[in-house]
C-alpha cells in the first residue's frame, strides 16, 4: 500500500508533538536508541526542529558526549532562541566539562527566562553545592520544590544535603519523593537505606537494601549494611549470609568481618569468631572495626591488658570512623572500670557519648508521653478491634540495663519457655501505622483509625516472627526494653499478653545507660547524664499510667531482688506465667548474678552529680 501511495505523508504538527513526547518517555525509561530513532525521524522532515534537537542533546549528555550535545544545542538555539531549556542543557554540558562558573551562569540564564523552571533551579543547586555554597544550594532546591513538590533531582539533592548534615529524619521524605521519579538513582537509594537504618526504621531499611541488591548492586557495603539491619531484627542467619556476601566481594572488608564475628559469637561460636579475627590481626592490615571486635573477644577471655593494647591504635588514629571510635571508648571504659579506675573509665565514657552526637529534646519527650497517656486510655482501647487472642507473647520491658536479659534467660531455661531476644517489630509497626495511614494522623492518635483487618494483620505477622523455630514453647519473650512505650498498642494486638516490668535503682540505671551503647534502637537520651535523668522520670510516669489503666497483666521485677534473692524472684516469674517450677530456671542464678552491680553508682558519685540532680527534679532522688 505504501508503494501505491508514493511518498509518505508529512507529519502534522500534532503528530510531531506526540512523537517527541514518546521520545522523552523512552529517554526517561532508559531506551535511548528508541528515543533517538524517533528524533531522527522528525528531523528528516523538519531538520531544524528545536525540540528534537534538544532531546538528542540530552541523549548525548547521558552517553557522556558533551561536545556532540553542544552541537545539537547550538542548532536548537538558532531555530528557537530564548527557550530556557537550551541554556539549562548547555549548563549541564559546561558542568560535565568542569566549568562550574559557566554552568552557573547558564542555569541562572534559564531561570531568568523561566523563573518557575524546577530543572534549572535543581541543577543550579547542584553547582552551588559543589562550590561549597550550601545555603544558596538549599535555597535553589527549595525554590525548585515550590514549583514542583515531587521534582526528582531537587528532592534527592536536598535529601542528600540534609543527611550529610545529620538530619536523617528530614532527609528521608525528600529521598523517598525523589526516588519516585529517579527510581534508578543508586546513590539516592543507598543514602535512603542508611538514613532509615539510622532512624531505627529497620524493616524499611531492609527493603531499601534488598532493592539495591536485586538491581545488581555489587558494592560490599550494601550487603554488610543489609546484614546489620537483619541482625537488628534477630535474623542471625540472614545477617551471616549478608556479611559473608560482603566478604566474597571484598575479602579485606573489616566491617563485614567484625559483623560476622559478632554473629558467630551470638550463635555460640566464639572460638570461630576469635580465630577469624586473629588471622586478620596477624595480617597487619586490621581495620579499626576488626581491632575493636578482637579486643572485645580478648576481654571476654579475661585478657584485659591485651585488649587495651589492641585498642590503643584505634584511640590514637585521627581518621577512625566515628562508630568504631565510640565502640573503642566504651570498651576501654569497661576494662578500666573492671580494674577499679573509675576516673579514667568515666573519661572514656564521656568521650564515647560526645562522639555519638545525638540530640535529646526534653520538651518533645514530655509531649510524646502526654499523647500516649491521653490517647491510650481504657475507653479508647476498649473501642478498638483487638488482634490475636494468643497468650504466648511475653513482653519484658523497662529501662535499658535493668535486668531484661537475665529475666529472658530464666524463662528460656524452662522447657516450655523460649526467648526471642529484643525484637524491634512492635515499635516498627507503631511507626508504620503513624507514617502511612491515609489520614496522615501520627502515632499514637492513629490507633483510633485501626480497623479489625489492620490489627489482625499486624498481630499475625508479629506472631509468625515470634513463633518461628519456637513452635512448642508455651511462653516466648520479647525483651525489647522500649516496648514500655507501646503497652497500649500491645493491648490492642494481644489483649492476653503478659508484661514483665524490670525495675532498677535509677542511679545504677543511669550509669549503666551512660556507659554502654544501646544497640538496636535510637536512644539519644543516653548520651547525657541529665538527659538520662529526665528520660527516666518520663519512663516512670508512663509506667505508672500503664500500671493504673492497662488491661494487661503486669508483673514488676526488681533488679536488686533478682540479683540478691534469685530463687524467690524466679519462682514468682514462673507463677505469673503459669508455668510449673523447674530447677533449671535457677541454674543461671547460681551464684547470684549481677550482685556486684547493686549500688554500683555509689563508687561513681563524684561523676554523677548532674544525673542525681535530674533524677531529683523528676521526683526520684538518689537513695542515701
Amino acid at each position: 500500500m505504501q508503494i501505491l501511495r508514493g511518498k509518505p505523508e508529512r507529519k502534522t504538527g500534532r503528530r510531531v508533538v506526540v512523537d517527541l513526547q514518546k521520545a522523552e518517555r523512552a529517554l526517561k525509561d532508559g531506551r535511548r536508541r528508541e528515543a533517538e530513532e524517533i528524533c531522527r525521524d522528525v528531523l528528516e522532515e523538519r531538520p531544524a526542529h528545536a525540540h528534537a534537537l534538544r532531546v538528542l542533546a540530552e541523549i548525548r549528555l547521558r552517553e557522556g558526549k558533551p561536545e556532540e550535545a553542544e552541537a545539537f544545542l547550538r542548532q536548537a538555539e538558532d531555530s528557537d532562541p530564548g527557550n530556557p531549556r537550551t541554556p539549562n542543557l548547555l549548563g549541564q554540558v559546561r558542568w560535565r566539562q568542569g566549568r562550574p562558573a559557566d554552568a552557573e551562569a547558564l542555569f541562572r540564564q534559564a531561570v531568568e527566562l523561566q523563573p518557575d523552571y524546577p530543572d534549572a533551579l535543581a541543577h543550579l543547586g547542584d553547582v552551588l553545592r559543589e562550590e561549597n555554597r550550601p545555603e544558596e544550594a538549599e535555597a535553589a532546591y527549595r525554590e525548585a520544590l515550590r514549583h514542583d513538590l515531587e521534582h526528582g533531582r531537587a528532592n534527592l539533592s536536598l535529601g542528600e544535603m540534609l543527611y550529610a548534615r545529620g538530619q536523617a529524619d528530614e532527609a528521608v521524605p525528600h529521598l523517598q519523593a525523589g526516588l519516585k521519579r529517579e527510581f534508578a538513582d543508586r546513590a539516592g537509594q543507598f543514602i535512603l537505606a542508611r538514613a532509615l537504618l539510622e532512624l531505627g526504621r529497620v524493616d524499611e531499611a531492609i527493603t531499601a537494601y534488598r532493592r539495591l541488591v536485586a538491581a545488581g548492586e555489587r558494592e560490599p557495603s550494601a550487603f554488610s549494611e543489609l546484614a546489620s539491619a537483619l541482625r537488628a531484627t534477630g535474623d542471625l542467619e540472614g545477617a551471616s549470609a549478608g556479611f559473608e556476601a560482603a566478604l566474597e566481594l571484598d575479602p579485606a572488608n573489616g566491617r563485614a568481618a567484625a559483623g560476622l564475628a559478632g554473629v558467630l559469637a551470638a550463635t555460640g561460636k566464639p572460638d570461630a569468631a576469635r580465630t577469624m579475627l586473629a588471622g586478620r590481626i596477624r595480617s597487619g592490615h586490621a581495620s579499626p572495626a576488626v581491632r575493636v571486635a578482637y579486643a572485645r573477644a580478648l576481654r571476654n577471655q579475661g585478657r584485659d591488658r591485651e585488649a587495651l593494647a589492641m585498642l590503643a591504635p584505634v584511640l590514637e588514629e585521627e581518621e577512625v570512623p566515628a562508630t568504631d571510635a565510640v565502640d573503642a571508648h566504651y570498651l576501654v571504659g569497661d576494662i578500666l572500670d573492671g580494674m577499679g579506675d573509675q576516673d579514667r573509665a568515666f573519661a572514656h565514657y564521656r568521650k564515647a557519648n560526645a562522639l555519638e552526637g545525638a540530640t535529646y529534646d526534653p520538651g518533645a519527650r514530655e509531649r510524646q508521653v502526654d499523647s500516649l497517656i491521653r490517647v491510650m486510655n481504657p475507653e479508647t482501647l476498649d473501642a478498638i478491634p483487638k488482634g490475636s487472642e494468643s497468650d504466648v507473647p511475653v513482653f519484658i520491658v523497662g529501662m535499658p540495663r535493668s535486668g531484661t536479659a537475665l529475666v529472658e534467660r530464666i524463662i528460656g531455661a524452662h522447657p516450655r519457655g523460649a526467648g526471642a531476644g529484643p525484637l524491634p517489630h512492635i515499635s516498627l509497626s507503631a511507626g508504620r501505622i503513624g507514617r502511612y495511614n491515609k489520614a496522615g494522623v501520627p502515632y499514637p492518635e492513629c490507633v483510633k483509625l485501626l480497623i479489625r483487618r489492620d490489627v489482625q494483620e499486624i498481630s499475625s505477622a508479629y506472631l509468625v516472627r515470634l513463633l518461628t523455630g519456637r513452635e512448642r514453647a508455651r511462653c516466648i519473650t520479647d525483651r525489647m526494653w522500649l516496648n514500655f512505650e507501646h503497652l497500649g498498642f500491645i493491648e490492642i494486638l494481644f489483649p492476653k499478653a503478659r508484661i514483665i516490668h524490670c525495675r532498677r535503682d535509677p542511679m545504677d540505671t543511669g550509669l549503666s545507660c551512660y556507659g554502654n551503647r544501646l544497640d538496636g534502637v535510637t536512644a539519644p537520651f543516653a548520651t547525657g547524664l541529665s538527659q538520662i535523668g529526665h528520660y527516666y522520670g518520663q519512663y516512670r510516669r508512663l509506667m505508672d499510667h500503664w500500671s493504673a489503666r492497662s488491661g494487661l497483666s503486669i508483673l514488676d521485677v526488681d533488679y536488686e531482688a533478682l540479683a540478691t534473692a534469685p530463687e524467690e524472684q524466679a519462682r514468682g516469674i514462673m507463677e505469673f506465667l503459669e508455668l510449673p517450677w523447674e530447677p533449671d530456671c535457677l541454674a543461671l542464678c547460681e551464684p547470684p548474678p549481677y550482685a556486684d552491680s547493686v549500688g554500683r553508682a555509689k563508687a561513681w558519685a563524684p561523676h554523677l552529680k548532674s544525673l542525681a540532680r535530674a533524677l531529683a527534679a523528676a521526683g526520684y532522688p538518689p537513695r542515701p
